[in-house]
Formats: structure tokens, sequence, C-alpha cells
């Protein structure tokens, strides 16, 4: 259930039983000239309105944190970048006072790659409290699911194109929609990696995006982060 529909005395009795919240998070960036700044918001958002339907009973959902660490894409008109230490100090403090209100499992809801270092430091500070943390990279993570549906992924690509046209269309300049094939051959940090690798904002092949995929993409990976819910809510975090 969405944490800011409730009043404080529901809280402190619901949370006597539901124990674990998914907190979305995003960006504010450039995402090619097809799509809005806000794509890394939308997509997690999305996944949220589907878990309050299908699980809602069961978990608490925090209000999205819409800004991020995009240090390569802040060349491009904008982008709004926050330093990994600071985002990461931000959401452990987030976190921890969740942790300090009841919550055990504190599940990141990632929309943005450029989130991840900060949510992992965050993450390694709130166990040393004694909360159990999980950061969803819903692209990379369920990567071999959407991959059934679309040709390839990308920065703006087809994947995150369609889940935007599933989102809301009329925020979509498919006219605009071009292809930048330029991959990285390994995570090497140099002078200008955004404007090189992500030439036009883009990675990917935006072209061969569509409404429908989006819905698909949404619909199966939902059912894979509730799964990976479950895990956590159970404890299994390993076989042996």
């Amino acid at each position: 259930m969405y944490m800011v529909n409730v009043t404080s005395d529901n809280f402190a009795e619901k949370v006597k039983s539901i124990k674990t919240i998914i907190v979305p998070i995003g960006s504010v960036e450039a995402h090619g000239h097809h799509l809005p700044l806000g794509t890394d918001i939308f997509s997690p958002r999305v996944f949220c309105n589907m878990l309050e339907e299908k699980i809602g009973d069961i978990v608490w959902i925090a209000p999205e944190i819409p800004f991020g660490q995009s240090y390569d894409l802040s060349i491009y008109p904008g982008t709004i970048h926050v330093p990994t230490e600071v985002l990461a100090q931000y959401v452990y403090e987030v976190g921890r006072s969740l942790f300090e209100n009841g919550i055990k499992n504190i599940i990141f809801l990632n929309g943005h790659g450029g989130n991840v270092n900060a949510l992992n430091l965050a993450s390694e500070k709130l166990m040393a409290l004694g909360a159990a943390a999980l950061t969803i990279n819903w692209w990379v993570d369920y990567s071999k699911d959407i991959l059934t549906i679309t040709e390839g992924q990308g920065h703006g690509g087809e994947d995150e194109t369609s889940a935007v046209l599933f989102y809301n269309e009329s925020l979509v300049e498919m006219d605009k929609a071009i292809i930048n094939n330029r991959k990285p051959t390994m995570r090497m940090y140099f002078k200008d990696r955004g404007k090189v690798i992500y030439k036009d904002a883009l990675s990917g092949n935006s072209t061969l995006a569509n409404k429908e995929k989006g819905k698909k993409i949404f619909s199966l990976v939902s059912d894979r982060i509730i799964e990976t819910i479950n895990m956590v809510i159970s404890e299994t975090y390993y076989t042996d």
C-alpha cells in the first residue's frame, strides 16, 4: 500500500505485520531527442502501480525519489545530476528512518543505471544497522525476459521507449527516434564518456519500439518483481 496514503495511527498498526517496503528511485535525464526527461521515473512508477494492484496488502510503497546520479549525461540539457556520495547518504538516511519506523526489508526499485553505486553503498550501511536491503535494476535483472519481447536494450532504446509509450505515448516524439549502436567494451571511466558512448543521449535502436512491447515488458517483469519480493519476505536469500 502507498505509505503516504495512510495516517500515522494506521501506519503504526499495519507496520506490525508489513515489514517490506518498495522505494522507487529514478532520475531526471536526457533520453535521446524523443523521450521525456522523466523516463527513468515513469517505469518504476508503472511497476509500483502494478504492485499496488497485485500485492498491495503485503508491501509498503514509498514516494519516489526523482533525482539521481547522471554525471555522464549531464552535458545534455535538462539533466539533473546528484553526485554518488550525496545520493548514497540521502538514500541511506531515508532507509535508516524507515528501519527505525519498524520496516525490515528495504527494496530499492531503481530506474536508472547511474544510481547503482550509490544504492549499493547505502545498502551496505543499512545492512550494518540490521536492515535487509536489495536493489532491483529492472532492465538488468530481468534482461533475459525483456529480450523475449524486444530485439535489444539501451538508454532510450527499444525497451525504454516501448515502456514510455505504454506509460503515456503523448510524451514520446517517435519522429525523432534514432539509432546509436555504440556499446562500451568495459566499465571504463574516461573524459567525455557520456558524449562519446551515449551520442545524442541515446544507446540502442529506439525506432523499433512500440506500445504493445511496453505493455508486455511491464506485465512480464512485474510478475518477476513480485517473485523477488516474495523471496525477500520469506528470507530466501540463497540455495543449498
